[in-house]
């Protein structure tokens, strides 16, 4: 149960806009910003002490989808600090991994693949501090650095470096971006 309260803490203080994070004020960014309440359903269905339930987690899953659009996959596992301002049509698979920090924009797909030599399904790893794109797709077992960035309806399919920003499709790297931590 620390983990859910640690995790939906450090979400919620991400919309907080600096303020202090009381209990009115945590409420009040619940009740106005549906990416926190996906925050907060996705913190409830992998909380360590409500998750032992396989029905409970389905249940949340589907109870997710339906009130604000998010389908997180039970198992996947991400890092405190989540913001989604708009979550409608984010897919997250059970096997991904995304670090503190991570910034998802509306209709983003991280996902798994198979390759073509039947070998098991491959999730990607999102660093910390990454930010997803309106629209992208972060496919098979690539890796995103820290502090990377993936652009609007870009197709990742291989590594992004820490600090780097992806865009295109298939999407091809540029640089790291100024000021990025290193």
């Amino acid at each position: 149960m620390a983990d859910l309260a640690a995790h939906l803490s450090a979400d919620l203080a991400r919309y907080a806009d600096g303020h202090r994070l009381s209990l009115p004020r945590a409420l009040k960014v619940l009740l106005a910003n549906p990416g926190a309440r996906a925050s907060l359903l996705l913190r409830l269905q992998e909380s360590s002490a409500l998750s032992k339930s396989g029905g409970w987690r389905k249940l949340l899953r589907q109870v997710t989808l339906l009130l604000t659009g998010a389908d997180f996959v039970p198992g996947c596992r991400i890092g405190p600090g989540l913001m989604m301002q708009h979550p409608n049509g984010i897919v997250i698979s059970g096997r991904a991994i995304i670090g503190a920090g991570a910034t998802i924009l509306q209709q983003v797909t991280v996902g798994e693949a198979i390759g073509s030599d039947g070998a098991a399904p491959r999730a990607p790893r999102i660093g910390d501090g990454v930010l997803l794109g309106a629209g992208c797709k972060v496919l098979g077992g690539v890796e995103v650095g820290d502090g990377a960035a993936v652009g609007a309806n870009a197709v990742v399919l291989q590594a992004v470096p820490a600090g780097a920003v992806a865009v295109g499709v298939p999407a091809r790297i540029i640089p790291a971006r100024r000021g990025a931590g290193a």
